[in-house]
């Protein structure tokens, strides 16, 4: 009756019917709800109302319509809003001022003039209980007021129909979002899984991925639509998919080798039907898989077990792992047959070796490491042969940190033994030796010290009675005895040199030499060193350039020693340098020492030669010693003095042309008397032919 009074309404008024039975289909509760207020009001309002009432309920339905076409569309949430935000606008009172803004999940969409105030109408968007945003209308002028504000009742509960559909539909997109998100991810995973599934109907291939096709190297095409028995090598699956075979196992794996892409694989299938209540199968999945690699991986491992069993039994040290019941879990017998396993039984207690045959008097060491957890390290000597074991016997703990078992190992070492004592031996001969050595050191000391004395005592009278008999001292001498006493002079000279480089040597290896350090002038050093030398530089007519860049100079050196180092340097400038030559001597300040440069130019030295300078008795070869003469002392004197003094020397040379030889000493800063920039001192003195 109320749908006909309806309709004989909506005839009056012209108004389309299929509009009204459309949108009375879209939502029944809210045109009932215009039908009855409609009839509330009948007799009250005249035809211009009714009209006017039956306008507006027509624009709210024609709202309701399009915005549900738009919900059927599926368009991007987005878009859904913003065409909600247009079609809303005509179906309120005063449309042309009507405002929308929709808020969701933050983000806000709204028309150009849209502001909220005090009588703005809202609608909560809901999805699955929680707030997700709301719907907003409000007028941007102002307009008559009505019976909430200036908006009607019914205004309210269309935009509450329209919210309502709203959480509805994004209720709907979510839902449909995770149906597809699920869908993607599980196609993905079945699409690069590395196993080649594919789903068949009774033996017909109806889907593969790519793993399937890596496998065999084929295309898609080409395995849609083929039989699984092309693939699948298993006469067991044929039987079951041909109805002869009635098993009815949830699935069936089989292992087997193919040929495939001109190489041997190997292959694991297995097949899952798929049943109907009378257990006949209606399709199934199956997967392949490539298990070459486990294949080979199995027989490399196989080889290395074979490999380590074979390096264990091949061990020289017995090797004997022992559970807690003190059974024999396994031991490399062949390598060391300690104690021989009785006959039938290859693997006898542990306790029982040890306890009756090893240590009858004794608990069983290995009982030891069980209860306590730790290793246990002993030795034994066997009194049936006297050979010597060592041994170790180490906890094996289990994921609970529990001793679960030992291991064993067992060594023999008697050899060994027998070199410790022969060592042993070795050492006592050689402390006594050693002793003996250092009685015959200080008998050599003694026998120096008096040699010195003894040679020292003579020495001086001859040099001394020498040197005046040649000084004209006791009387003149003619050129003959002159020359004779010239040379007695020189020679003891040299033998004095000798014997006070060997004492020196010898003191200083016995660590007795003191030195006594105190300012030396470096200056007056040289020029003693280079005065002394005036007569054989003379005798050669040899040239001397001396270049010092101070005036004086000391040093913290000893005044006994310090001068040894150049008067040896000046002995083999002019020992070397043949007659004509020349040699310079210069110093200059360096750093926080005197560098002191010795050089001539003699016969020189090659490269290889160089480093062994420096070494006692060294001389390059047997004819320079026989030239040239000499003990090889000298260089080595004076490298132990210069370092000593914390200095430092070192030869630059090249065969032929002459040699350098380079002193470094360092010195005190508060021993200047001149500077570096002092004005040079600078003398060339040569000798006369």
């Amino acid at each position: 009756m109320v749908y006909g009074i309806f309709v004989y309404l909506c005839t009056l008024l012209h108004i389309d019917l299929c509009i009204a039975t459309k949108s009375i289909n879209i939502n029944n509760i809210y045109c009932n709800n215009i039908l009855v207020e409609i009839l509330e009001r009948g007799v009250a309002i005249n035809l211009e109302e009714k009209r006017s009432i039956l306008e507006k309920r027509e624009r709210e339905l024609e709202c309701i319509y399009s915005i549900s076409d738009l919900f059927d569309l599926h368009v991007p949430l987005k878009s859904l809003l913003k065409g909600i935000m247009q079609r809303l606008q005509p179906a309120f009172l005063y449309s042309e001022v009507a405002e929308v803004c929709i808020v969701l999940d933050g983000d806000i969409y709204s028309t150009d003039r849209f502001e909220k105030n005090i009588h703005t109408l809202s609608s909560n968007i809901a999805v699955h209980g929680h707030k997700r945003g709301s719907i907003h209308i409000s007028y941007s002028e102002e307009r008559p007021y009505h019976d909430i504000g200036p908006f009607l009742k019914e205004e309210q509960r269309l935009l509450d129909v329209i919210t309502s559909r709203l959480c509805k539909v994004i209720e709907r997109k979510h839902v449909e979002e995770a149906l597809l998100e699920s869908e993607k991810r599980y196609r993905m995973i079945f699409d690069v899984s590395p196993l080649g599934i594919f789903v068949d109907n009774k033996g017909t291939i109806s889907h593969c991925n790519r793993g399937f096709l890596n496998i065999f190297g084929v295309q898609k095409a080409d395995v849609v639509g083929a039989e699984i028995f092309d693939y699948v090598n298993d006469e067991d699956l044929n039987r079951i998919l041909a109805g002869i075979s009635k098993d009815t196992n949830a699935f069936y794996e089989n292992e087997y080798s193919a040929r495939t892409a001109g190489r041997e694989i190997h292959l694991k299938s297995y097949y899952v039907p798929l049943r109907n209540k009378d257990n006949s199968i209606y399709g199934g999945i199956g997967l392949l898989a490539d298990i070459t690699a486990n294949k080979n991986s199995e027989e490399e491992l196989e080889n290395q077990k074979e490999l380590l069993t074979s390096t264990f039994n091949a061990l020289q040290d017995l090797i004997i792992v022992v559970d807690r019941e003190m059974r024999v879990v396994t031991s490399n017998w062949n390598s060391d047959q300690i104690i021989p396993p009785q006959e039938g039984d290859q693997h006898p207690q542990m306790c029982d070796l040890f306890t009756h045959d090893l240590f009858p008097h004794d608990t069983c060491p290995v009982k030891d490491v069980f209860s306590t957890g730790r290793m246990k390290e002993f030795e034994h000597t066997d009194p049936v042969d006297d050979r010597v074991r060592d041994f170790r016997i180490f906890p094996v703990y289990d994921t609970k940190g529990d001793v679960a078992m030992a291991v064993s190992h067992i060594r023999d070492i008697t050899e060994r033994k027998q070199t410790e004592e022969a060592l042993k031996r070795s050492t006592s001969d050689l402390e006594l030796a050693y002793e003996e050595l250092k009685s015959l050191d200080k008998l050599k000391d003694e026998f120096l010290s008096n040699l010195r004395h003894e040679l020292n005592t003579p020495l001086t009278s001859i040099k001394g009675f020498s040197e005046l008999l040649y000084d004209g001292t006791l009387g003149p001498l003619n050129d003959k005895q002159a020359n004779a006493i010239e040379r007695v002079v020189t020679k003891s000279r040299k033998l004095q040199n000798l014997i006070d480089s060997l004492l020196f040597i010898s003191t200083n290896q016995n660590g007795n030499i003191r030195y006594n350090f105190e300012p030396v002038d470096i200056s007056s050093v040289l020029n003693n060193a280079v005065n002394l030398f005036f007569d054989p530089m003379k005798e050669k007519n040899l040239r001397i350039h001396v270049d010092h860049t101070f005036d004086s100079c000391s040093v913290d050196a000893d005044r006994t020693y310090l001068p040894q180092i150049f008067l040896n340097l000046m002995d083999n400038a002019v020992k070397f340098t043949p007659a004509n030559g020349t040699i310079t001597v210069s110093a200059h300040i360096e750093a926080e020492g005197i560098h002191v440069v010795i050089g001539d130019t003699g016969i020189g030295i090659s490269e290889e030669d160089i480093p062994g300078l420096f070494k006692m008795f060294h001389q390059i070869d047997s004819s320079s010693t026989r030239t040239y003469g000499g003990n090889g002392l000298g260089l080595y004197i004076s490298k132990v003095i210069v370092e000593n003094h914390k200095g430092d020397i070192w030869i630059e040379s090249e065969k032929g042309t002459g040699t350098d030889v380079h002193v470094y000493i360092p010195m005190k800063q508060d021993q200047f008397s001149a500077s570096s920039s002092s004005p040079s001192v600078s003398c060339e003195r040569p000798m006369p032919r």
